[in-house]
């Protein structure tokens, strides 16, 4: 199965979304803030990452531009509490493969992942 990094400050969202994930076989790597999130998308090979959007250090869309500039490719999904359709289609434009709010139900979450993963 896949890689997935998942990266929230929340560690029961963090919590939540590993247990989803890994029941459906994929490996798991976590971050608790932007600059970790963004060090683990250049050196631990994931497949895709889900990324919160307001993280310390660097906000999700931040850490999903620097690894666009850097030629960083894999399927990244924003999440966030921050109901705004301008951050949703900002977000798409810079590159994000998907965006979902939160609260979110893990199994469009893991569905939207199946999705992104085959493709």
């Amino acid at each position: 199965m896949a890689r997935i990094l998942v990266a929230d400050d929340s560690a029961s969202i963090r919590l939540l979304v590993k247990r989803h994930l890994q029941s459906d076989g994929h490996e798991v790597v976590e971050a608790v803030d932007g600059p970790t999130a963004l060090a683990a998308g250049r050196d631990e090979d994931v497949d895709l990452a889900i990324l919160d959007q307001l993280m310390p250090g660097l906000k999700g869309i931040d850490v999903l531009q620097t690894w666009r500039s850097e030629g960083i490719e894999f399927p990244v999904v924003l999440l966030s509490g921050v109901d705004d359709h301008h951050a949703v289609v900002s977000s798409l434009d810079e590159g994000a493969s998907d965006y979902i709010r939160k609260p979110f139900s893990p199994e469009e979450l893991k569905a939207r992942i199946t999705r992104l993963l085959a493709e």
